[in-house]
């Protein structure tokens, strides 16, 4: 597995633990990189998105032609530099984050979803 913050990778166990069931190992560790994969997806979307218009097309454009050479400190400074709040931006995405897990987990039960707190068939 690559380099995982911790606190994410805790947060992502839980979250499997609780509403999974048992497990094989292999399988909750399969979980658990797609999950992180998926979040570190969203919150770096929701990050590049809060960026000032200019800067954001100055990313996406030099970003969106498919390299993976991305120089990890050049963009924290971009971030650091230009996103106010970090903070509420992580903790929307965790709910957002959240929010898919748990529809997606209703969908796979054959629950409808009638709203966001609202499923039936409970």
């Amino acid at each position: 597995m690559d380099c995982m913050n911790p606190y994410i990778e805790r947060f992502l166990r839980k979250l499997i633990a609780e509403n999974e069931g048992e497990l094989e190992p292999d399988a909750v560790e399969s979980l658990v990189e797609g999950l992180n994969r998926l979040l570190e997806n969203m919150l770096g979307r929701n990050m590049i998105a809060a960026l000032p218009e200019e800067l954001r097309k100055d990313f996406v454009s030099q970003y969106d032609k498919g390299s993976r050479e991305v120089d990890v400190n050049a963009m924290s400074r971009l971030f650091d530099g230009h996103i106010d709040d970090p903070t509420r931006i992580m903790k929307s995405t965790l709910r957002e984050f959240t929010d898919l897990y748990f529809r997606n987990r209703q969908k796979k039960r054959g629950a409808t979803v009638i709203g966001p707190d609202c499923p039936s068939g409970l």
